[in-house]
């Protein structure tokens, strides 16, 4: 579908979007990029200072609010919105240089923002990330851009199934969550006049009696195995 580097580019580009505030997961996250000193933990995958600057950090909020734009956009089936978006945020990288690999180190070419700013990260991260939307709308797939289903959640994620299926994000355990929820649904529908939920004190009595009798009954049982091959002993002494 698309290519490894294209593929590992858009999920850092949802990590990048799921770093600001809101709900994930079925908790109420802060920002994540609040301070220049976070930017190293939350994107590792890019060379930034060990002491970034405040200006980066703008500019890494900047982006990603560019990437969510686009991301919102591709969601609500606004195409020409999320094309727009991929548009601007390709103005916005500039000129690019494209790098022979290396052999030692990479099987494909480096992509670097041109000009005296190519060495900053965020300049590379947003080059990056703008030429691989540019790859994704220039195949008609900007509605694999999905938006968690999940109660309380708005991860971002790239939906790669062969049917366009995926419906939750893989960061917050929403689909068993979901699951878990529908099950609970059902059962409460199938049984209206009782709780028959796992917690519920009607249920844990009715589980302690039937452990309870299954005890007693292979207590029994032991007992009889134990009496029949006495007598069974006995018998043979007879004969």
């Amino acid at each position: 579908m698309f290519s490894a580097t294209t593929t590992s580019r858009l999920a850092q580009a949802a990590t990048l979007a799921n770093t600001a505030p809101g709900p994930r997961g079925g908790r109420l996250l802060p920002d994540r990029l609040d301070q220049p000193a976070e930017l190293p933990a939350v994107l590792p995958d890019w060379d930034f200072d060990e002491d970034p600057s405040s200006a980066t950090l703008r500019s890494v909020r900047k982006l990603r609010a560019a990437v969510a734009g686009i991301w919102q956009d591709a969601q609500a089936l606004d195409i020409d919105a999320a094309l727009e978006g991929v548009n601007h945020l390709l103005a916005s990288a500039g000129p690019v240089h494209v790098l022979a690999p290396e052999p030692a180190t990479a099987r494909t070419p480096a992509v670097l923002a041109a000009g005296q700013d190519s060495d900053v990260p965020e300049k590379t991260l947003s080059t990056s990330l703008a030429l691989a939307l540019a790859e994704v709308a220039l195949a008609g797939e900007l509605t694999r851009l999905r938006t968690c289903s999940g109660e309380d959640c708005t991860n971002a994620f790239v939906d790669l199934t062969r049917n366009r299926s995926k419906q939750f994000c893989d960061e917050a355990n929403c689909a068993n969550r979901a699951h878990v929820k529908a099950y609970r649904a059902r059962r409460a529908a199938e049984f209206p006049d009782h709780d028959d939920q796992p917690n519920h004190p009607d249920h844990e009595a009715a589980s302690d009696e039937r452990s309870s009798a299954r005890g007693s009954w292979e207590e029994a049982s032991e007992k009889k195995d134990k009496h029949g091959k006495k007598k069974s002993k006995k018998g043979k002494k007879k004969k």
